[in-house]
C-alpha cells in the first residue's frame, strides 16, 4: 500500500491564544480546575544566628511538583503526535527487527484516533515509510500492514533519519501540543553525515524553534552504538531521554516506558524565576549560584531556568545558593528568595504566566546558633553532587583515565556516607544515589567492562539523576523517578510483547 492511502484528517487546533477568552476557557476545560504545576520553596536552614560568621551563604530549593490527576483518570490526557525514526540496517536482522517491529504494532494500537503516527527507516538512505497522520481506523490498519513487511537492508544513516522524521512531523497542519520522535538504533553511524558534531548540529538545526515543542527519545540498541551521541541528541530538547537497551527482549519495556511519559504530559515549557526582593536586597541578600544548566541570568537580575515539560507525578528541585542577609529589626523571618514558575497547563488548554510567589523565609536571631539541615534540601544537594560526579567521570574516562574517574566516583560515595542523618540515609533516592555510584564503579573496571556497558549504563544513570526523570529500559527496574504512568506503560508492553 502506497504512502498516499494514508487518510490524513485535519485535527482542531489547540487554542492557546484564547487564555483571555472566559466562554472558550470554560468549553475547554475540564472539571478540576485544580494547577497543573506546584511550588514550594524550602532554605537548608530557616534559622541561621546573626553572629555567626562562618555561614555566610544558604543553600535554597525550588521544588516544583506535577499533578497526578492523569494517574487517576487517563482519559482526559491530551492527544500526542509522535514519530518513529528506525535503524533497519543489516546488524538489525534477525529477533531484533521482529521485537522493533512488535513494540511497533504494541504502540500503534495503543495510541487513540486523536494521536498521530509516523514512521521513519534508515539505511543507506532514510525513507518515510509512514507520514505522520491521525490514526484512524483505514490509517491504524494500514499502518499495521507497513511495519509488518518492514525488511532490513544496507547501512546507519542517522542523520538521515533524524532529519527526515524532523521535517515529517514539522509539516504536519494544526499539530497536537504533546509531540515527540522516538529514534532507535544498534550502531555507529557510517552514511550521510557520520560525525557526532555533525549530527547534533543537524539535528538543533532542522528543529530550529519549535512550537509547539518536539522532544527527541533516543534508544541506543545492544554494546555498539554511540552513548554519548545518543545522549548529546536526547539533551537537544527538555523532554529528551536516552534509554540503554542492552538485551534485545527489553526494546518494548523501553519504548512502554517511554511512551508512558509522553502520554502522561501535564505541563510544558515550564520556567521557574528565582528574584530577590528590594527589601532582602538592602540586606545584602543575593544569589551567588543557581546549580542548573538551564539557568539564566536577565537584565533585572531575576534568574530564568528552563525547566521542560512534566509528566503526571513527576518533581524537579532547584538548587542556589544566596548570601545571608544582615539583622534586621523589621522583618524577622526575613524572606531570602522569592520564586515563581510559568509554564503551558496541557490539560486546561491555558497558559500560566505566573504564579502566586513562594518564599524562602530565615530567621536572623542575635547568637551563632544555626537550626538542623532541612533533610530534602540535602538529599537534592546529594542528587546533584551524584551527577556531577558521573559527568567528571564520564570526561575522564573518554580520554583513557580509568582511574581518576573511578576517584571521582568515591568520593561522591563517600560523601554521601558520612552523613549521619537516619532519615536522609535511608531516603529511597539516597540508596538509588549510592548504588548508582556502585554500578558506575563496576563499569569503570576497565577498558573493556567500561565500553561494552559502562559508558551507556553511566550515561543514564547521569542523564536520569540530572533531569530527575527515569530512563530504565527494564520493567522491573526500581527508580524512584520512575511515574505510574511510566511503569504502566513499561510493564504492558513487556508483558504483550512476551506473549
Amino acid at each position: 500500500m502506497s504512502t498516499d492511502s494514508f487518510v490524513d484528517v485535519a485535527m482542531e487546533d489547540l487554542d492557546l491564544g484564547g487564555v483571555g477568552n472566559e466562554e472558550g476557557k470554560v468549553a475547554k476545560a475540564k472539571d478540576d480546575d485544580s494547577p497543573a504545576l506546584t511550588l514550594a520553596v524550602t532554605p537548608r536552614h530557616d534559622a541561621i544566628g546573626i553572629d555567626n560568621h562562618t555561614v555566610k551563604t544558604v543553600q535554597v530549593c525550588a521544588t516544583v511538583t506535577a499533578s497526578s490527576k492523569l494517574v487517576e483518570d487517563d482519559d482526559g490526557r491530551a492527544p500526542v503526535d509522535i514519530t518513529v525514526a528506525l535503524d533497519v540496517s543489516g546488524s538489525m536482522s534477525g529477533d531484533k527487527l521482529d521485537l522493533c517491529k512488535s513494540t511497533l504494532e504494541l504502540l500503534i494500537r495503543e495510541l487513540r484516533p486523536c494521536d498521530r503516527f509516523g514512521l521513519v527507516t534508515f539505511a543507506d538512505d532514510a525513507r518515510l515509510e509512514i507520514p505522520t497522520r491521525k490514526l484512524t481506523s483505514e490509517s491504524k490498519k494500514a499502518a499495521l500492514e507497513k511495519v509488518e513487511r518492514l525488511v532490513t537492508r544496507g547501512c546507519t544513516n542517522l542523520s538521515g533519519g533524524i532529519s527526515l522524521a524532523i521535517q515529517d512531523l514539522k509539516g504536519v497542519e494544526s499539530p497536537n501540543e504533546v509531540r515527540s520522535i522516538f529514534v532507535l538504533t544498534d550502531g555507529l553511524p557510517n552514511r550521510g553525515i557520520s560525525n557526532a558534531k555533525g549530527i547534533v548540529d543537524l539535528t538543533k538545526g532542522c528543529l530550529g524553534e519549535c512550537s509547539p515543542p518536539i522532544s527527541i527519545g533516543t534508544f541506543g540498541y545492544g554494546r555498539d552504538h554511540n552513548a554519548k551521541l545518543l545522549g548529546a541528541i536526547s539533551q537537544i530538547t527538555q523532554g529528551g531521554s536516552y534509554y540503554f537497551v542492552e538485551k534485545d527482549s527489553d526494546v518494548a519495556s523501553a519504548f512502554g516506558d517511554c511512551l508512558g511519559g509522553i502520554l502522561s504530559v501535564v505541563a510544558q515549557n515550564a520556567t521557574l524565576t528565582i528574584s530577590i526582593r528590594p527589601e532582602a536586597e538592602m540586606l545584602g541578600v543575593t544569589v551567588v549560584k543557581v546549580h542548573n544548566d538551564g539557568a539564566s541570568l536577565g537584565e533585572d537580575g531575576t534568574y530564568k531556568v528552563n525547566l521542560g515539560d512534566f509528566y503526571a507525578e513527576e518533581s524537579r528541585d532547584v538548587l542556589f545558593e544566596v548570601t545571608c542577609a544582615s539583622a534586621s529589626k523589621d522583618i524577622d523571618p526575613i524572606p531570602h528568595a522569592w520564586c515563581t514558575i510559568g509554564y503551558v497547563d496541557v490539560l486546561q488548554k491555558r497558559i500560566v504566566n505566573q504564579t502566586s510567589p513562594a518564599s524562602a523565609a530565615i530567621a536572623r536571631h542575635p547568637g551563632t546558633e544555626v537550626s538542623a539541615a532541612n533533610p530534602h534540601v540535602v538529599i537534592q544537594w546529594f542528587r546533584i553532587h551524584a551527577a556531577n560526579a558521573m559527568k567528571r567521570a564520564d570526561v575522564l574516562s573518554r580520554s583513557g583515565q580509568l582511574e581518576q574517574a573511578r576517584d571521582a566516583i568515591r568520593e561522591c560515595r563517600q560523601e554521601i556516607l558520612q552523613e549521619n542523618d537516619v532519615v536522609i540515609q535511608s531516603d529511597p533516592l539516597i540508596i538509588q544515589l549510592l548504588g548508582d555510584l556502585d554500578e558506575s564503579l563496576k563499569g569503570l573496571a576497565n577498558r573493556r567492562t567500561y565500553a561494552a556497558s559502562g559508558e551507556m549504563r553511566m550515561q543514564t544513570m547521569m542523564l536520569g539523576h540530572t533531569r530527575q526523570r527515569c530512563y530504565e529500559s527494564k520493567a522491573m527496574a526500581v527508580n524512584t523517578y520512575r511515574s505510574t504512568a511510566k511503569q504502566k506503560g513499561s510493564l504492558k508492553f513487556a508483558s504483550s510483547c512476551r506473549k
